[in-house]
Protein backbone atom coordinates (compact mmCIF):
# COMPACT_ATOMS: atom_id res chain seq x y z
CA UNK A 1 0.00 0.00 0.00
CA UNK A 2 1.32 3.18 -1.14
CA UNK A 3 2.16 5.84 1.70
CA UNK A 4 1.44 9.90 1.09
CA UNK A 5 3.95 12.25 1.76
CA UNK A 6 3.15 14.90 4.77
CA UNK A 7 1.70 17.52 3.89
CA UNK A 8 4.55 19.45 5.57
CA UNK A 9 7.01 19.21 2.70
CA UNK A 10 4.66 20.87 0.12
CA UNK A 11 4.00 23.79 2.47
CA UNK A 12 6.11 25.85 0.89
CA UNK A 13 5.00 28.56 -0.90
CA UNK A 14 7.18 30.42 -3.77
CA UNK A 15 5.84 34.19 -4.01
CA UNK A 16 6.44 35.81 -7.38
CA UNK A 17 5.95 39.18 -7.76
CA UNK A 18 5.18 41.02 -11.22
CA UNK A 19 6.29 44.64 -11.70
CA UNK A 20 5.15 46.74 -13.77
CA UNK A 21 8.23 46.76 -16.15
CA UNK A 22 7.40 42.92 -16.70
CA UNK A 23 10.23 41.69 -14.17
CA UNK A 24 9.33 38.65 -11.59
CA UNK A 25 10.98 39.46 -8.69
CA UNK A 26 11.22 35.73 -6.04
CA UNK A 27 13.92 34.65 -3.85
CA UNK A 28 15.94 37.73 -3.59
CA UNK A 29 16.28 37.43 -7.28
CA UNK A 30 14.51 38.73 -10.33
CA UNK A 31 14.20 37.44 -14.07
CA UNK A 32 12.23 38.17 -16.90
CA UNK A 33 8.72 37.24 -16.83
CA UNK A 34 7.96 35.14 -19.91
CA UNK A 35 11.45 33.44 -19.34
CA UNK A 36 10.38 32.34 -15.43
CA UNK A 37 9.33 28.93 -15.50
CA UNK A 38 12.72 27.93 -17.61
CA UNK A 39 14.36 29.98 -15.17
CA UNK A 40 12.63 28.66 -11.78
CA UNK A 41 13.98 24.90 -13.15
CA UNK A 42 17.22 26.41 -13.60
CA UNK A 43 17.10 27.09 -10.13
CA UNK A 44 16.32 23.26 -9.18
CA UNK A 45 13.24 24.16 -7.50
CA UNK A 46 10.21 21.80 -6.87
CA UNK A 47 7.38 21.56 -9.80
CA UNK A 48 5.00 20.76 -7.03
CA UNK A 49 4.83 23.48 -5.00
CA UNK A 50 2.67 26.69 -4.21
CA UNK A 51 3.30 29.32 -6.58
CA UNK A 52 1.53 32.41 -5.48
CA UNK A 53 1.58 35.53 -8.07
CA UNK A 54 1.45 39.05 -6.95
CA UNK A 55 0.70 41.38 -9.80
CA UNK A 56 1.27 45.26 -9.47
CA UNK A 57 -1.67 46.62 -10.97
CA UNK A 58 0.24 48.62 -13.54
CA UNK A 59 1.61 45.42 -14.96
CA UNK A 60 0.40 44.64 -18.51
CA UNK A 61 -1.92 41.85 -19.28
CA UNK A 62 -0.28 40.33 -21.54
CA UNK A 63 3.21 40.04 -18.83
CA UNK A 64 0.57 38.25 -16.77
CA UNK A 65 -0.13 36.01 -19.52
CA UNK A 66 3.20 35.41 -20.47
CA UNK A 67 4.47 34.46 -16.59
CA UNK A 68 1.33 32.29 -16.43
CA UNK A 69 2.29 30.44 -19.73
CA UNK A 70 6.14 30.11 -18.63
CA UNK A 71 4.91 28.75 -15.52
CA UNK A 72 2.40 26.52 -17.45
CA UNK A 73 5.50 25.23 -20.06
CA UNK A 74 7.96 24.61 -17.47
CA UNK A 75 4.97 22.40 -15.38
CA UNK A 76 4.73 24.41 -12.42
CA UNK A 77 1.72 24.76 -10.43
CA UNK A 78 -0.29 28.12 -9.67
CA UNK A 79 -2.11 28.23 -6.80
CA UNK A 80 -2.78 32.02 -6.40
CA UNK A 81 -2.47 35.23 -8.32
CA UNK A 82 -4.03 38.70 -7.20
CA UNK A 83 -3.69 42.25 -7.04
CA UNK A 84 -0.75 43.36 -4.84
CA UNK A 85 -2.46 44.95 -2.09
CA UNK A 86 -0.21 47.59 -1.02
CA UNK A 87 -0.69 50.01 -4.28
Amino acid sequence: MAQRVPSAVHDEVLTIRISADGICYFLDTSAPCEKLGAYLLGMHLAQDGHVHIIVNKLSRYEVVAATLKSLDQAHFKVGFVAADPSQ
